[in-house]
């Protein structure tokens, strides 16, 4: 099935209300082909609510999905027999054996479940019981493998790796590593945020319904304030380093300082540079640091706007 020249997912304007409740408040993302992509926030964000319209689960209440160029209402069967989809909370036919289940799932499809044998395998899964028979964690192995099996151009996955284990969890990492490598896209919801950071190229963060920033993992990190603690020979006078654009120094101790770096490091570099320096120490902000300071800084902001108006 030909996906056309088009961008994965391309969502404008987007916004859902359940009542007076506004769930999706105007959101805009862009998803290109063969992207890992990460969708972050907490419970009750709008992450799932998203994904449901995208595949015309929910309808809109204004804007606009478009999937390989494809609108989300008019062709959402189309779309679909384009896309893997593991929902938050999975639902099976307890009666039936695994095994029979996936059956069932690849003839809804329409494809040919060319990846099921490698994914029972990579997974450590044996579909032959009943499902009724299943842990929580064999439960979503099942539907993981049902989502995934037909090798789909377009995999749309809320919350993953939830009840499986570390092992588990790696190995569904290693395969959608390669499905993107063989051009698959990977849309993926969550709010465990180690995994995000090892596998996605990008990611958008959601909260109360709007974005709130959509990077590169890199680039969200250099937007940071990056700590740096420095020891030097002898005791120094912070006021010294008072002058240098986008640092400041937050503690003094004796001969050991804490600065903040907002901005580059060249013109902190070459202050110290002047000075015996013992012992020096940064360490990145990690996406958890990054992902609760753009929450508190939205939250700020939205805060100063109430009080404007």
């Amino acid at each position: 099935m030909d996906a056309g020249p088009f961008p994965a997912i391309q969502i404008q304007s987007l916004t859902k209300y359940y009542g007076s409740t506004l769930a999706l408040d105007s959101i805009d993302l862009e998803v290109g082909r063969g992207e890992i992509f990460g969708f972050l926030g907490p419970n009750g964000a709008g992450k799932s609510t998203a994904i449901r319209v995208m595949l015309d689960l929910i309808r809109p209440s204004g804007g606009s999905v478009r999937v390989f160029g494809h609108d989300s209402r008019a062709d959402s069967i189309r779309i679909r027999g384009m896309t893997g989809y593991l929902p938050g909370e999975a639902s099976h036919y307890d009666q039936l054996s695994g095994r029979a289940m996936l059956d069932l799932l690849e003839s809804l499809s329409g494809r040919a479940a060319i990846r099921r044998d490698e994914l029972l395998h990579r997974l450590d899964l044996d579909p032959s019981a009943r499902i009724a028979r299943f842990s929580r964690g064999m439960k979503q192995k099942l539907a993981l493998t049902g989502a995934l099996q037909s090798d789909p151009p377009l995999l749309v996955l809320d919350e993953p790796t939830t009840g499986l284990d570390p092992l588990i969890q790696q190995e569904l990492h290693g395969y959608l590593q390669e499905a993107a490598g063989r051009g698959t896209t990977v849309f993926f919801s969550s709010h465990v945020l180690s995994e995000v950071e090892e596998l996605c190229d990008r990611v958008a963060f959601i909260r109360e319904g709007k974005i709130v920033a959509v990077d590169r993992i890199s680039e969200l990190r250099n937007r940071l304030v990056k700590p740096v603690e420095v020891e030097f020979a002898e005791s120094v006078d912070a006021a010294e380093f008072g002058e240098i654009e986008g640092v400041s120094v937050t503690s003094a101790e004796g001969s050991r300082l804490t600065f903040a770096v907002t901005s580059g490091m060249d013109g902190l570099v070459k202050a110290l540079a002047e000075r015996t320096v013992i012992d020096l120490d940064s360490v990145p902000p990690s996406l958890e640091e990054t992902f609760l300071h753009l929450y508190e800084s939205d939250r700020r902001g939205n805060s100063k706007e109430a009080e404007i108006e």
